[in-house]
């Protein structure tokens, strides 16, 4: 019996565990869900979206046509909108004189020598620069 004697704390324990565990679990209480509670997915009320699945419909986006007539024609941007290469070009985020010089067709050093009076490396977003006419390519 000695050898016991020093489990019957342990015992005491594991069984108050499992008392704790049981009752909060919920253990021996058959009541049912109630409204609301959406833990069990077999109780939650759905319904299902079709009766049967629509057919697949692939379109060709060429055999589209406009609705009212012909397709509208795209409006040119005004010269100096953000973005846009012109005479003046409005910096958007990002922007640098090599990438407007890119877009614009002309070169970063041609960039430099038509706004002698700003800094390229603190250029920023809405600053008008001057953008010099196209250069030939090589």
């Amino acid at each position: 019996m000695r050898r016991f004697r020093g489990l019957l704390p342990v015992a005491i324990s594991l069984v108050s565990v499992l008392f704790a565990l049981v009752t909060a679990c919920g253990g021996g209480d058959d009541q049912k869900a109630e409204i609301g509670q959406l833990s069990d997915p077999a109780t939650v009320p759905t319904a299902p979206p079709w009766d049967k699945p629509p057919d697949i419909a692939i379109l060709d986006p060429n055999a589209i046509t406009p609705v009212g007539g012909a397709a509208p024609t795209p409006t040119p941007a005004a010269e100096g909108a953000p973005g846009v290469c012109g005479p003046k070009y409005t910096i958007e985020s990002g922007d640098t004189f090599s990438s407007i010089a890119a877009k614009c067709g002309t070169t970063t050093q041609a960039m430099k020598d038509a706004n002698p009076g700003v800094d390229p490396l603190t250029i920023r977003a809405g600053q008008v620069v001057n953008v010099p006419a196209p250069q030939p390519s090589p």
